[in-house]
């Protein structure tokens, strides 16, 4: 565990100076870590109802939408950051809450399919409240360069998310859910109450992709709903989870890193190729890697070495 710790406070302090450091193109490599740390929130609180519970919510990604398009409707009536913030982050949290009791009606691939639904219907009621969310010509706010706070709200963001996972873990609430993901019928017998259980998860996976949908506006200055609610967004947080391996801490991390860079490679290299070379190597790390990257055995090994290897238990 003090290896773990020594590695884990080296690499928060690389992070923590890194925007103070002048080289060329800073912003550009700025962006990437920042699209980065977002992967990693979104894949991580993901993982909260997908590992720990075993439930693949299809519709994670609406989470973040209704937080992006929340943080802009209160920032364009004039509210300053935080309060906007704040704002849209309790609309996701309520968005999950109101949804938890007719989407937990149903279970396996009924709950996917219904939660994948969700994505198309929140995108027909944005573009159909084009007085509010500026429809299909998406929503303005006032930019500017905010890479520099972004960044270090980003990071933020993930440190704190990467607490609550290994905490869930850790917590009664957690047995709870792993109890649910084994058997549930199993977990209702033995006291478990699997509603309640099952929407406290919802609404803490939604607290973190609702703010940075937030701060994904503050950033980009424009959205529109052919990009937030796209396919390729919605199936991103599960890739990157499975990817890394689900319902371990250091997993979803793995896995959005490396889809993360690996689409940056593959948009620099083979730009027309983007869509079949990375469906690819989805597919390969399935075929041959299906625990995830982290239950690779020398990756396994090595983060043992570090200190950072986690049972699935």
């Amino acid at each position: 565990m003090r290896r773990s710790h020594v590695l884990l406070a080296i690499i928060l302090l690389i992070f923590l100076f890194l925007p103070a450091v002048s080289f060329e193109a800073r912003n550009y490599y700025l962006q990437i870590v920042i699209f980065t740390f977002m992967s990693v929130v979104i894949a991580t609180s993901y993982d909260i109802v997908g590992g720990h519970m075993g439930y693949i919510n299809l519709g994670h990604i609406t989470f973040f939408a209704v937080g992006a398009y929340a943080f802009g409707v209160l920032f364009n009536q004039d509210l300053t950051l935080v309060p906007a913030l704040f704002g849209a982050t309790l609309c996701a949290v309520t968005f999950a809450a109101v949804m938890s009791y007719p989407f937990f009606r149903l279970r396996a691939h009924y709950f996917a399919l219904a939660s994948f639904g969700l994505v198309k219907l929140m995108e027909h009621v944005t573009i159909n409240l084009s007085w509010l969310t500026g429809g299909s010509n998406g929503l303005k706010i006032d930019g500017g360069d905010r890479t520099t706070p972004v960044y270090y709200i980003c990071l933020a963001t993930v440190v704190l998310v990467m607490l609550c996972h290994w905490a869930l873990g850790r917590s009664k609430l957690g047995l709870a859910m792993k109890a649910i993901r084994e058997d549930e019928e199993v977990a209702r017998d033995f006291g478990v109450p699997t509603f309640l259980t099952k929407a406290k998860a919802l609404v803490i996976s939604s607290l973190f992709p609702g703010f940075l949908g937030g701060v994904y506006t503050w950033y980009i200055n424009y959205i529109i709903p052919d990009d937030i609610f796209s396919l390729e967004r919605a199936l991103t947080p599960i890739a990157m989870a499975l990817l890394g391996g689900t319902g371990l801490l250091v997993g979803p991390v793995v896995g959005a890193v490396f889809l993360t860079m690996t689409e940056e490679v593959i948009w620099t290299t083979f730009e027309h190729l983007h869509g079949a070379m990375l469906g690819l190597v989805i597919i390969l790390v399935g075929l041959f890697m299906p625990g995830g990257l982290a239950r690779l055995g020398p990756v396994e090994r090595f983060l043992g070495f570090l200190g950072l290897r986690e049972e699935d238990k």
